[in-house]
Formats: structure tokens, sequence, C-alpha cells
């Protein structure tokens, strides 16, 4: 049989028996390499991208126990130095003097059975090992379609019939969501969007074996291992390992719609801190998730409690420590059955300031012309959503951007106390942990930071609307509007 190695030198043929030693296929296709490689650093894998394994950790095992058969392709990578230095290097023999409880055993007895990584077919995907919320996995088996009545005027077939006017609407469809007011669409109307334009509208499930996860988690960091062999950055970069340049745009999918309020006495009982002494205060939302039946395909956020974590309040603000004292035996108590299973579905704080006409209004901070969500509270709230990542069976990874929400409990255009809702987007989650950007003084506006030796940070843009009523795009830096970050969610009570 024939095994294929490609290298950044070229490609190898060796041949080699299924019962011969991995040691005799490494000296074989030594003797192929340029005379400048050093043996001790060549790695082998079965993918062009990624760890490999030394060759070395291979010895001992036969090539049908690597899996390997005829014809399959591998990839080298390696460093080279001056011939003389290579050649004399060699292959470092594998330990002779391994011990088992502190006594010497024989090379046989210590020879560990490992699937070479190229038997993929034995290893599952990432996404075919989620394990996701509840709430995912059933409106996964919905078909999502919204149905519609018979037209009287334009339908002419029978009650039975079923015709363009009223055959049953896609769960995306964008007429229906801009005549019912839902300015973002579900996350899995979102999926069913990309998947009906994809080789997976006829995948069936995430288990068919056609399936390609629509999904890529964005990163802005710089690849660590580049296929190029460059340097690594900042001795070098290229296109391969370099982020592309980051165009700001609303995001049109929302991962939670609705966060319902168990009962008013929860949010009553967490603005009395506010009433008593007149500081902010901060709370982690205890609850679970489930479908909405108001958006197509929806999610909402049901809050039973409100746990306030030891924070130092102050009239402007709070200071919170992350991880705080006795998160874990909260969580667990919340988590157990007498609580009903209660997990972290988001947090809330306030922003409250007496309006002083002594009838109890409040001061609206929070409007169009000022802004919904600082520039400060967008980064802590990404920083939240990296904490609580979702799974899905929708991406490649098996994560996705996150349903942890952020409220905010401040006063409206009428003076009254009124709760906000809000998401930040999946690139606000990426920007912040390539720490490209950070917090202004101006609440409104984001700060692009400046490039160093160990930040890389891409072109960002951004689209406006100008005084001409005109779409252009610009540049980010050094400040750009928070509004490009952040997703909006309604809130409320249970009806009954």
């Amino acid at each position: 049989m024939i095994v294929r190695f490609r290298g950044k030198d070229g490609n190898y043929r060796v041949q080699i028996e299924q019962g011969d030693d991995f040691r005799a296929l490494s000296e074989r296709l030594l003797s192929q390499l340029p005379s400048s490689v050093v043996p001790d650093s060549i790695s082998v894998s079965d993918q062009p991208v990624g760890h490999g394994k030394p060759l070395a950790d291979l010895f001992g095992q036969t090539i049908s126990d690597l899996n390997l058969k005829h014809g399959d392709l591998l990839f080298l990578s390696y460093s080279e130095g001056a011939p003389e230095t290579a050649k004399s290097a060699g292959l470092s023999p594998p330990p002779t003097a391994v011990r088992l409880n502190g006594r010497p055993v024989s090379e046989a007895e210590a020879r560990i059975m490992v699937p070479f990584p190229g038997n993929i077919g034995s290893v599952n995907s990432p996404w075919e090992n989620v394990v996701q919320e509840s709430v995912d996995t059933f409106l996964d088996s919905q078909t999502g379609k919204i149905p519609r009545k018979r037209d009287p005027k334009m339908c002419k077939h029978s009650e039975k019939g079923m015709c363009d006017y009223c055959m049953p609407l896609e769960p995306f469809d964008s007429a229906y969501l801009k005549d019912h007011g839902i300015k973002f669409m579900s996350f899995h109307s979102y999926i069913r969007k990309l998947n009906s334009s994809s080789s997976n509208a006829n995948a069936g499930t995430a288990a068919a074996s056609s399936f390609v996860p629509p999904l890529s988690g964005a990163d802005f960091r710089v690849k660590s291992k580049c296929p190029s062999g460059h340097a690594p950055w900042p001795a070098g970069i290229c296109s391969k390992c370099q982020p592309s340049a980051i165009t700001l745009q609303q995001q049109p999918f929302r991962m939670v719609d609705h966060v319902e309020f168990a009962n008013s006495e929860i949010v009553n009982t967490f603005i009395d801190n506010w009433r008593r002494t007149g500081n902010q205060a901060i709370g982690y939302l205890y609850g679970r998730y489930e479908p909405y039946s108001e958006v197509p395909l929806g999610t909402k956020a049901v809050v039973e409690a409100i746990y306030e974590p030891p924070q130092v309040t102050a009239i402007d603000g709070v200071t919170l420590t992350f991880p705080w004292e006795g998160e874990a035996e909260v969580d667990a108590a919340a988590a157990s059955a007498d609580a009903g299973g209660l997990k972290k579905v988001g947090v809330i704080f306030t922003d409250l300031m007496d309006a002083g006409k002594g009838n109890g209004t409040v001061v609206c901070k929070r409007h169009a012309d000022s802004y919904f969500l600082s520039s400060l509270e967008i980064v802590f709230a990404a920083t939240l959503q990296q904490n609580y990542p979702s799974s899905t069976r929708w991406s490649d990874s098996g994560k996705f951007s996150s349903k942890f929400v952020t409220c905010v409990i401040s006063g409206n255009m009428e003076g009254q106390i009124e709760i906000s809702a809000y998401q930040v987007s999946n690139t606000a989650e990426a920007m912040v942990q390539a720490d490209i950007i950070e917090p202004s003084v101006s609440p409104g506006l984001m700060l692009v930071k400046d490039a160093t030796d160990k930040r890389y940070v891409p072109d960002v843009f951004f689209r406006r609307v100008n005084e001409y009523n005109a779409a252009v795009q610009e540049n980010a830096k050094p400040v750009f509007p928070v509004e490009y970050l952040l997703v909006t969610l309604s809130h409320g009570f249970p009806a009954s």
C-alpha cells in the first residue's frame, strides 16, 4: 500500500505494508525529505490546519493500528536547520526506561493502542455531541409555518384547497414580521432561513449525513497556527491568519425574544433597595427558557427569582466581583428539584434617579437622543454572554452566541419606572473577546482600541445614512455608535 504525505516542500509517497511498524514508515519518509529538516520537529496530521502528532509518538504501532489505508493523505509540519545539524539530530528514540508504579516495563507492555486521528469516521463532529436546551430541541422539531385562513376575495378554490394567497408562510417571512411589529426574527427562524438557501434544505435534521452547520462563531483574533508556515504574529502575518475587516450592521436575529417575569413582586422587591437607600443594585435572574408563541419559533426567558450577589452599592453604580462569593452554592440550590431546576438566564440592574417633584417620578436618562445601553454596559453584557454560551447543533463548534439577557430598570419619557431588556450581538462578543473595543467617556459611543504588538486590530467600518439621505460607509475608528452592537427584547408579565 502507498501512504501519501504533503508538506511545505512538496508531496511524498511511501510504500509500506499494513503490518509494518510506523517507525519503518518514518524512516522511509525521512529519506525523501530535504536534508535541512530537523527530524524531531516533524509532526503529522490528517488535517492541513491544526495540531499534529510528533512522529516518535506513533512508534510501536502498526499501520493497521493507526487505521491507515491505501492512498490516505497526511499533512506534515516541521522546522529546518543547518543540514549538518539536522542530519546529526536524527529521530529521538522512544524512552526505554518506561515505569509503571515505580517498576520498569517492557516496550510491548507499555505500548498504548491509540487510534490515529486520521480515522475521522469514528470521531463525532462537535455538533453531534451537543446537549441543547430542551426549548431548542422542541423548536427544532417544529415546522414553524405560519398558518393563514382562506382569503374570500383572492382564493378561488374550495375550503380544502390551497393557493399562494392562503398557503402557510415561512417563520422568517419579512412581510409578516413587519406587519406584526417584530424587528428581529427569532434564532430558530434565522436557522430556517439559512438552511432554506443551502444544501441543508434537504438534509432534514442535524443528524443527516449531508448536514453542514450553517453557523460559525465570529473570531477577530489572529490565528495562532497558520498553515502558511511563517513566524507567528507579530513576527509574521498573512491573509490566511489575518482576521477580515469588520463591517458593523444590526444583527437580524436574537437568541431570546422575550423576558417574562413570573410576577411583579420579584421586580418590586428588587427596586425596594433603591427606594430605601437611593443606591443602585444589580442581581442575577434565575429561571428557565420556554417557547414564545408571539414570535414564530420564538424563545422566552421566564424569570422566577432575582438574587443579589455581594456588591458595593452607590448612587451612580455598583461594584461587583467575579466570581462572587457563594456563587456555586447559589447555582446548585437554584438547580435543585425543590427550586424547580432554575438556572441563570440573565442579569438586571437599576439606573434610577428621583425627579425631585415629590410625586414618585424619576429622571429619564435613556432615550433615542442619548443611549439605551451605555458602552460600559455593552462590554459588561458581552463578557457575561461569553461566560454563558448557548449550545446548539447548528454551529460548527457546538456553541453559538448566548441566551443570557441584560435588563435595565430606569425611567421612561413619562417619568415612570420601566424595565428594558437587551442582548448584545455576536459581533460584540467577538470584538470584546479580541480586545478590540473599550468603553468611552461618552456612553453612546464605543471606542476602538489602537493596535499594539500584542493586539491586532482589523479595520472596522459601519454604514449610516448621511445628510443627503444616502447610505455611506465610514471608518469606525476611533469611535462608533453603540446601537450597532445592540439587540432589543420585549418583556412583560404572564397574561393570566
